[in-house]
């Protein structure tokens, strides 16, 4: 099932294929009237996309090895064909965030409750049980979009009198941050990406994280800002991690194919974020240039049946980064006039995404730029992202990149002095030691 934001493109689609799969492009029809631009590019590379109605989903054409998609909207879609076609696909079920909640607080592996929010007065609710802070969050979505943390009384009343008509969301507790460590220039959480085959899930990477973006306003505040490999973690602390997303795959049930869990490193231990039923969005770019291993082409190997890569070896010191600059705000316009050569110039070495002078900031989900980041190590990745940022608010400084946001906030974490960093490493305890920031 093709998407138009989903975590692998159509392009990334030709690539994976490789001569031994073949791609059926099918596309919601709803999906296909509003972007008939993706229609026009799937049948140029693909050959003919079939139209299929949620409602009756019946898929003309030629037989099926298995179906799969790479967007979180189109995951029930998708199941429901796989089960009307009788082949392979995965259970949507275990991507509804709430009944994740719910199935790690049975099996012992979450120490966060949940509540499903029917409206907007549930959140009183949710206050008495869960207490403040709390978090509201769609029970399906991704990329931090629509989560908002409630804090204060008066966040929680703004929430209620601004409920979206279309709201299907739950209430889950607030995982405590970590103390953060003088010299942190990486997120207290990490993403894990796992490959299920056969009943069987191994671990493919460990990706390490640039720090959130909080954007002002009553929901959909948090905004994620990159990631990047090596994932910087101590061993233990790695195990630990690894192991709770293994045995959340365990007990949910998690199907055939690749998935996105997303764990916060907090005050009380390794804490499951979210488990998101498909490949990674802007991931498999970046395994990809660290060490050739292709997680879309995981995917679709898996989904066709046909043997699965081998693993990427572990090990090696350069390191790649994945970064999404975000803009301060979603209002108005891109003053800024910059294009990827310009990118280029200032340290990125590949571009997928910039902010088009004269367009909605909203047209690019609140992004100045999406690019990619290689270095020789961790080190020099963290000098080389901060002279790439300093850079960049000098390209959108129109637009108020670098003045009091994120960017400035980001440049001072990568620029502060290591001998402090390492003093602290030094004096905490090897249990505790998490190499990430708040």
């Amino acid at each position: 099932m093709l998407s138009p934001r989903g975590a692998a493109t159509v392009r990334d689609l030709l690539v994976a294929a490789g001569p031994d799969v073949r791609i059926v492009p099918l596309l919601r029809r709803e999906v296909s009237a509003q972007w008939p631009g993706l229609t026009t590019l799937a049948t140029r590379l693909f050959g003919e996309v079939f139209e299929v109605d949620a409602a009756d989903p019946v898929v003309p054409g030629p037989p099926l090895a298995g179906v799969v998609t790479f967007g979180d909207a189109e995951l029930e879609l998708a199941a429901a064909i796989g089960r009307r076609l009788a082949v392979r696909h995965r259970d949507a079920s275990p991507a509804d965030k709430y009944v994740q909640r719910s199935t790690l607080a049975e099996a012992g592996l979450t120490r966060m409750g949940a509540l499903p929010l029917s409206g907007p007065a549930d959140l009183d609710t949710a206050c008495d049980l869960l207490g403040l802070p709390f978090v509201v969050k769609p029970r399906r979505g991704a990329g931090g979009e629509d989560v908002t943390v409630v804090r204060t009384e008066e966040r929680l009343r703004a929430l209620q009198e601004f409920w979206p008509s279309d709201a299907y969301r739950f209430a889950e507790g607030f995982i405590h941050d970590a103390s953060a460590q003088a010299g942190d220039w990486r997120a207290d959480y990490v993403s894990v990406e796992v490959q299920s085959v056969a009943g069987r899930h191994d671990v493919i990477t460990v990706f390490g994280k640039f720090p959130v973006y909080t954007r002002a306003g009553t929901v959909g505040q948090v905004s994620t800002t990159g990631d990047i490999l090596p994932d910087g973690l101590g061993e233990e602390t790695r195990r630990r991690v690894t192991a709770l997303v293994l045995k959340a795959h365990e007990a949910l049930g998690i199907g055939d194919g690749v998935s996105h869990t997303e764990v916060k490193l907090g005050a009380d231990g390794p804490e499951i974020i979210e488990i998101n039923c498909r490949v990674g969005g802007h991931l498999s770019r970046l395994l990809r240039r660290r060490s050739g291993f292709d997680m879309v082409r995981q995917a679709l190997l898996i989904t066709a049946g046909l043997p699965p890569q081998p693993l990427p070896e572990a090990g090696g010191e350069r390191a790649v980064a994945g970064m999404f600059v975000p803009l301060a705000t979603l209002d108005g316009t891109i003053a800024s006039k910059v294009s990827p050569a310009d990118l280029h110039a200032v340290g990125a070495v590949a571009v997928d995404e910039v902010a088009r002078a004269g367009a909605a900031r909203a047209d690019s989900d609140g992004i100045a730029c999406n690019v990619v980041l290689d270095h020789a190590d961790l080190s020099e990745l963290r000098y080389g992202a901060a002279d790439f940022l300093d850079r960049v608010r000098t390209l959108f400084a129109a637009d108020g990149v670098g003045q009091g946001d994120w960017t400035e906030t980001m440049i001072a974490r990568l620029t502060a002095d290591p001998a402090l960093a390492a003093c602290t490493d030094a004096a905490a305890p090897a249990s505790a030691s998490v190499e990430a920031g708040v």
